[in-house]
């Protein structure tokens, strides 16, 4: 009973996102409140709102209190994007204007602008990624540095160190993670990345690392207009987005869980299509960082549960992986917060560490190089890193003295 509710949703969700496409038969027998919950429990109630709007005089479409109930979820969603896109407007103006520090916004708004409404996508917090100025002026990322920076994997960037700095004059309280440091000086929370993401495999996000320094420049001119005169940010492009996002996914689905919210965030930006030159591009790069296999499951999803059509797939779909994909997508929800066999919450880190060796024996099979050498080794390697981080900015306060 529960997976013939499950299929009516992910039904709705096609239907959802094809403007063409019929209200589907299973929406004859809806449990509305029930698909409310899951589109909460998945961030995707804005989008399962539009398939709503979209039924027009269907006899299938639900009473008006049970209507009026999803316009509401559907009105709080967009009030928090005013707000979120208002916020990332002021922080790329505000980093420039007072530091110099020229920023890109990850995925979050500059996904939700790729929507048919800008307003549908459930928003989170604001991923930022920041380019400093270097000492003799010049931007950290211009390529003719790029070769020397590339030795910064093993290394703390001094680049990294002075983001820190900054951060800390506006917060003193965020906290510092491998790849990004907290700032809480808006209604939105924000995460001002030193680099875009990372893998579970080290060999493989060294890889990953030097090609997002090796397109870095490019990612801070991308400015796009924000709906409603809200603002201007700058975006990743989409040949950036295609690895960049992917990165994000494949490494949250080894961690915590994904939910279909960046599942649909990946849809509308294949929906852009691309060239075939694109494509090849993009796939030599999976292919060079380990995200190859992972990539056909996805694609599977795309297909033949979202709707997307051949011309914007990046490669054939496979069956099996992508059917052992989705399940834990929806078992996990939105960041794996729905997902009742494992909880990380309130965890020590050594504990969180066993569970997720734990969790992920599961696709030890089809993800070796993740699961079994990959993230195990990488975890006690972000955690020298960061003590090696702390040592740096020690030093750098010191010598500020």
């Amino acid at each position: 009973m529960q997976e013939e509710k499950t299929q009516a949703y992910l039904d709705f969700l096609r239907f959802s996102l094809n403007d063409s496409a019929p209200v589907p038969e299973s929406a004859r027998n809806m449990d509305w409140n029930g698909l409310l919950d899951f589109g909460r429990k998945q961030a995707i109630s804005g989008v399962l709102y539009h398939g709503l709007e979209r039924m027009g005089d269907s006899p299938y479409k639900p009473d008006h209190v049970t209507i009026l109930k999803w316009y509401a979820t559907y009105a709080a969603v967009k009030k928090l994007n005013v707000q979120v896109y208002r916020d990332a407007s002021h922080l790329t103006t505000g980093l420039y204007r007072d530091f110099l520090v020229k920023s890109c916004v990850l995925k979050g708004q500059g996904n939700a602008i790729m929507y048919p409404d800008p307003y549908m996508r459930s928003p989170g917090d604001i991923d930022i990624w920041c380019q400093t100025q270097t000492e003799n002026g010049a931007d950290s990322g211009q390529k003719e540095s790029t070769t020397k920076r590339k030795n910064y994997f093993w290394t703390v960037d001094p680049e990294i160190v002075k983001l820190i700095r900054i951060a800390r004059q506006q917060d003193k309280q965020g906290e510092i993670g491998y790849h990004h440091i907290e700032l809480n000086i808006l209604q939105t929370p924000v995460e001002l990345h030193f680099f875009p993401s990372f893998m579970g495999n080290i060999v493989h996000e060294k890889r990953l690392r030097q090609w997002f320094e090796e397109h870095k420049s490019e990612q801070f001119t991308n400015i796009v207009r924000l709906p409603d005169d809200l603002g201007t940010i700058c975006v990743p492009t989409d040949g950036f987005n295609r690895v960049f996002q992917l990165s994000h996914l494949m490494h949250h689905f080894f961690f915590e869980g994904i939910g279909l919210r960046q599942i649909v965030d990946y849809y509308y930006l294949l929906r852009r299509g691309f060239t075939p030159e694109e494509k090849q591009e993009t796939l030599d790069v999976l292919r060079r960082v380990g995200m190859l296999k992972f990539a056909s499951g996805l694609m599977y999803i795309m297909k033949y549960t979202l709707g997307l059509e051949d011309e914007f797939l990046l490669m054939k779909p496979h069956e099996r992986i992508g059917r052992l994909l989705l399940s834990e997508i929806i078992l996990s929800g939105n960041f794996g917060f729905s997902d009742e066999r494992y909880s990380f919450q309130g965890m020590s880190p050594y504990r969180q560490y066993f569970l997720e060796i734990y969790r992920n024996l599961h696709f030890a099979l089809d993800f070796p190089s993740e699961t079994l050498w990959g993230r195990p080794i990488s975890r006690w390697w972000h955690a020298l890193y960061k003590i090696k981080l702390r040592k740096a900015i020690q030093e750098n306060n010191e010598a500020k003295k």
